[in-house]
């Protein structure tokens, strides 16, 4: 056995380079591997083998695995509210302009939702990068983009954006005038 192992590493050895290699089994029922002919040998064509860590330059390019790449789900890799920012105050307003970017590109059938303090914005086109909340109550509100398949699945959503709407109230007016002078105080009588 030691014999049969010694046997094969100097063919390995051997082999690195292309050519025909002969087998054999002698009478003890050893195996033998020689790139000379021998009585009885078959012949093995080898090819060379390229340097480890190496591709040969004209190996073909490996081919994708269709069933593989089929079982991979696809993946946006950003869904991002760009407008408004997180924490903007938005003095006087009375409508929300919103953007969104979605990466890669939208796929056919796939739709963009966006919520308004959890709830669905109704007028959105499925496929808009912006969109107009008006009118708009003053308060604090959270924003959230979401793209969804044909079957309503998500496949992608932006983390809540907060913003603050700021507007005039009966109870806490905005001043258009500027303020009254203060009386002076009268002069001394003498």
């Amino acid at each position: 056995m030691r014999r049969l192992a010694f046997t094969l590493t100097l063919c390995a050895a051997g082999m690195a380079s292309a050519g025909t290699i002969y087998k054999w089994v002698d009478a003890q029922g050893t195996i033998h591997y020689s790139s000379q002919p021998a009585p009885g040998a078959t012949e093995l064509q080898i090819d060379a083998a390229p340097p480890r860590g190496a591709s040969p330059a004209n190996a073909p390019a490996p081919v994708a695995d269709s069933s593989a790449a089929a079982a991979e789900p696809f993946r946006y890799t950003s869904c991002a509210l760009t407008r408004p920012t997180n924490d903007q105050a938005l003095p006087n307003a009375f409508a929300v302009s919103v953007a969104w970017r979605i990466e890669p590109a939208l796929r056919s059938g796939d739709r963009v939702t966006l919520a308004l303090d959890g709830k669905l914005q109704q007028g959105v086109s499925p496929t808009a990068t912006s969109f107009s909340i008006t009118p708009i109550d003053r308060g604090t509100h959270t924003l959230m983009v979401s793209v969804v398949d044909p079957n309503g699945r998500g496949l992608c959503q932006s983390s809540a954006v907060t913003f603050h709407v700021l507007q005039p109230s009966l109870l806490s007016p905005t001043r258009k005038t500027a303020p009254a002078p203060r009386p002076r105080p009268a002069p001394p009588r003498n």
